[in-house]
Protein backbone atom coordinates (compact mmCIF):
# COMPACT_ATOMS: atom_id res chain seq x y z
CA UNK A 1 0.00 0.00 0.00
CA UNK A 2 1.27 3.07 -0.75
CA UNK A 3 1.58 6.44 2.36
CA UNK A 4 -1.03 8.53 0.92
CA UNK A 5 -3.43 5.39 0.48
CA UNK A 6 -2.14 4.52 3.77
CA UNK A 7 -2.92 7.67 5.70
CA UNK A 8 -6.64 7.95 3.95
CA UNK A 9 -7.63 4.59 4.79
CA UNK A 10 -6.28 5.41 8.36
CA UNK A 11 -8.49 8.45 8.74
CA UNK A 12 -11.45 6.91 7.12
CA UNK A 13 -11.36 3.89 10.20
CA UNK A 14 -10.67 6.25 13.15
CA UNK A 15 -13.96 8.37 11.53
CA UNK A 16 -15.48 5.67 12.70
CA UNK A 17 -14.63 6.14 16.98
CA UNK A 18 -13.90 9.55 16.46
CA UNK A 19 -15.23 13.11 15.25
CA UNK A 20 -12.77 14.91 13.06
CA UNK A 21 -12.71 18.89 13.19
CA UNK A 22 -9.80 19.48 11.19
CA UNK A 23 -7.27 17.64 8.78
CA UNK A 24 -4.07 19.62 7.64
CA UNK A 25 -2.25 19.17 4.26
CA UNK A 26 -0.01 16.50 3.79
CA UNK A 27 3.38 16.74 3.98
CA UNK A 28 6.83 14.88 2.95
CA UNK A 29 9.96 14.64 4.64
CA UNK A 30 12.97 12.42 4.28
CA UNK A 31 13.18 9.82 7.22
CA UNK A 32 14.33 10.93 10.64
CA UNK A 33 16.61 8.66 12.26
CA UNK A 34 17.52 6.28 9.83
CA UNK A 35 17.80 5.89 6.25
CA UNK A 36 14.85 4.49 4.56
CA UNK A 37 11.63 5.74 2.53
CA UNK A 38 10.22 9.31 3.00
CA UNK A 39 7.60 10.23 5.19
CA UNK A 40 4.32 11.64 4.98
CA UNK A 41 2.49 13.22 7.45
CA UNK A 42 -0.86 14.76 8.19
CA UNK A 43 -1.74 16.39 11.23
CA UNK A 44 -5.56 15.88 12.25
CA UNK A 45 -7.28 17.81 15.02
CA UNK A 46 -10.49 14.91 16.16
CA UNK A 47 -12.53 15.25 19.56
CA UNK A 48 -12.58 11.89 21.46
CA UNK A 49 -14.87 11.24 24.51
CA UNK A 50 -12.42 9.04 26.59
CA UNK A 51 -9.36 8.93 28.00
CA UNK A 52 -5.84 9.73 26.00
CA UNK A 53 -4.86 6.23 27.12
CA UNK A 54 -8.18 4.55 25.58
CA UNK A 55 -7.17 6.76 22.68
CA UNK A 56 -3.71 5.47 22.21
CA UNK A 57 -5.15 2.10 22.48
CA UNK A 58 -7.53 2.67 19.86
CA UNK A 59 -4.71 4.00 17.67
CA UNK A 60 -2.48 0.89 18.12
CA UNK A 61 -5.35 -1.18 17.35
CA UNK A 62 -5.65 1.08 14.16
CA UNK A 63 -2.07 0.52 13.07
CA UNK A 64 -2.17 -3.51 13.36
CA UNK A 65 -5.76 -3.55 11.61
CA UNK A 66 -3.40 -1.90 8.96
CA UNK A 67 -0.85 -4.53 9.11
CA UNK A 68 1.60 -2.47 10.94
CA UNK A 69 3.73 -5.03 13.23
CA UNK A 70 5.43 -3.44 16.04
CA UNK A 71 8.81 -4.96 17.50
CA UNK A 72 9.27 -3.78 21.11
CA UNK A 73 12.51 -5.19 21.68
CA UNK A 74 13.49 -2.77 19.20
CA UNK A 75 14.55 1.12 20.01
CA UNK A 76 15.45 1.79 16.45
CA UNK A 77 13.19 3.39 13.52
CA UNK A 78 12.19 1.73 10.76
CA UNK A 79 9.93 1.91 7.56
CA UNK A 80 6.23 0.77 8.31
CA UNK A 81 3.18 0.95 6.66
CA UNK A 82 1.36 3.66 9.56
CA UNK A 83 2.57 5.60 12.69
CA UNK A 84 -0.41 7.60 14.35
CA UNK A 85 0.73 9.19 17.30
CA UNK A 86 -0.69 11.78 19.96
CA UNK A 87 1.26 15.05 19.38
CA UNK A 88 -0.99 17.40 21.75
CA UNK A 89 -3.69 18.17 23.71
CA UNK A 90 -6.58 20.66 24.45
CA UNK A 91 -5.96 20.35 28.12
CA UNK A 92 -1.97 20.52 28.17
CA UNK A 93 0.03 17.52 29.73
CA UNK A 94 -1.31 14.27 30.19
CA UNK A 95 1.46 11.44 31.35
CA UNK A 96 0.92 7.66 32.15
CA UNK A 97 2.78 4.95 32.00
CA UNK A 98 2.57 4.55 28.43
CA UNK A 99 1.62 7.89 26.66
CA UNK A 100 3.45 11.27 27.01
CA UNK A 101 1.59 14.49 25.69
CA UNK A 102 2.68 16.50 24.53
CA UNK A 103 4.34 14.19 22.15
CA UNK A 104 8.22 14.19 24.06
CA UNK A 105 10.22 14.93 20.58
CA UNK A 106 7.77 16.55 19.02
CA UNK A 107 10.44 19.78 19.18
CA UNK A 108 12.98 18.33 17.81
CA UNK A 109 11.26 17.05 14.68
CA UNK A 110 10.47 18.83 12.01
CA UNK A 111 8.09 16.37 10.35
CA UNK A 112 6.13 17.37 13.31
CA UNK A 113 6.16 20.98 13.56
CA UNK A 114 5.58 22.04 9.96
CA UNK A 115 2.30 20.11 9.67
CA UNK A 116 1.43 21.28 13.35
CA UNK A 117 2.15 25.46 12.23
CA UNK A 118 -0.30 24.69 9.48
CA UNK A 119 -3.72 25.38 11.57
CA UNK A 120 -2.06 25.08 15.17
CA UNK A 121 0.46 27.62 15.45
CA UNK A 122 -0.68 29.23 18.13
CA UNK A 123 -0.93 26.35 20.26
CA UNK A 124 1.14 26.69 23.36
CA UNK A 125 3.62 24.21 24.63
CA UNK A 126 2.92 23.96 28.40
CA UNK A 127 6.34 22.40 29.21
CA UNK A 128 8.29 24.38 26.94
CA UNK A 129 6.47 27.96 26.72
CA UNK A 130 6.54 28.32 23.20
CA UNK A 131 4.18 28.40 20.44
CA UNK A 132 4.16 26.25 17.26
CA UNK A 133 6.10 29.18 15.25
CA UNK A 134 8.98 29.65 17.97
CA UNK A 135 9.30 25.99 18.29
CA UNK A 136 9.80 25.24 14.34
CA UNK A 137 12.16 28.64 14.22
CA UNK A 138 14.42 27.05 16.87
CA UNK A 139 14.23 23.42 15.98
CA UNK A 140 17.45 22.40 15.10
CA UNK A 141 16.32 19.45 12.80
CA UNK A 142 17.32 20.42 9.26
CA UNK A 143 15.43 17.82 7.27
CA UNK A 144 13.16 19.43 4.05
CA UNK A 145 9.74 19.17 4.85
CA UNK A 146 6.92 19.87 2.01
CA UNK A 147 3.99 19.66 0.65
CA UNK A 148 2.62 16.36 -0.64
CA UNK A 149 1.92 16.87 -4.49
CA UNK A 150 -0.98 14.16 -5.56
CA UNK A 151 -0.55 13.06 -8.78
CA UNK A 152 -2.71 10.59 -10.98
CA UNK A 153 -0.64 7.72 -9.61
CA UNK A 154 -1.42 8.10 -5.88
CA UNK A 155 -4.70 8.92 -6.38
CA UNK A 156 -7.45 7.00 -4.28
Amino acid sequence: MDPYSSISDAIDILKNEVQLIRKGSVFCSNSWGYVGNDYLNQMIEVEWKDSLSDLMIFLLTVEKRMGRNRNLKSRDYEDRIIDLDIILWSEGIYYSRNLKVPHPRMADRRFVLVPLNEFWSDWIHPEKKKDGKELLTTCSDENLVHLYQLNEKNKK
